[in-house]
């Protein structure tokens, strides 16, 4: 993958992050409950696209992925709430921001010309690093901004105190504004990361001898 096309997955990131999960609470039990709805969103998108396109109802398919991505929120929605009632309740409308930016970002879809199950593959497998970066996002809000660590569990979430204080700046990180501050940072480290390894990288294959040269 060169340069741009990691440009490309970290403006996704950033923009999904902002639109998805910043309104959410900054809770790690939140966090992990979202992302279980959207990879499963993903997985249920990529079986109406090709279904669709079997049955011959391509003029149809918008119509589809979004009563499927509907029908998914709703049902996950009554399942969480019959699992941890506290959660839903506390999540609310928060579960449904999943479901518009998977519709409105089409990150996910750019292998709509292969296979169901390559194109399944590759769209969970972007997915998963998504699913990763924000979980550590959820991860560093929590225990910044509340010295703790919740895991969701029947009823209400298990909440694992942490044996240190936060003090006003970690409190910051459990707000919206806080969040949006993270995810820019983050944001930050990861393009300085990445350009750095592209430096790496070019440097080694400018370095490297062509087949056809003399050893």
């Amino acid at each position: 993958m060169n340069g741009k096309g990691f440009d490309g997955r970290l403006y996704f990131f950033l923009a999904a992050a902002l639109s998805i999960f910043v309104p959410a609470p900054g809770r790690f039990s939140c966090g992990l409950a979202l992302l279980v709805l959207f990879n499963l969103q993903i997985a249920v998108m990529v079986l109406f696209f090709h279904l669709s396109s079997a049955l011959g109802m391509e003029n149809f398919r918008n119509v589809l992925m979004t009563l499927s991505l509907v029908f998914v929120t709703i049902l996950y929605k009554q399942l969480l709430a019959l699992f941890c009632p506290v959660m839903a309740l506390t999540l609310g409308f928060c579960m449904y921001l999943p479901a518009l930016s998977t519709v409105a970002i089409q990150f996910f879809f750019g292998e709509g010309g292969v296979g169901l199950r390559s194109h399944l593959s590759g769209s969970l497998g972007r997915s998963a690093m998504f699913s990763a970066y924000l979980l550590l996002f959820f991860l560093i809000r929590e225990v910044v901004g509340y010295s703790t660590v919740s895991l969701p569990a029947p009823g209400s979430p298990m909440v694992f105190p942490l044996p240190f204080g936060s003090g006003s700046v970690g409190l910051f990180l459990a707000t919206i504004p806080g969040a949006l501050a993270l995810v820019a940072a983050v944001f930050a480290i990861l393009v300085f990361v990445w350009r750095k390894f592209e430096i790496v990288r070019n440097s080694r294959e400018n370095g490297r001898p062509s087949s056809g040269g003399e050893r």
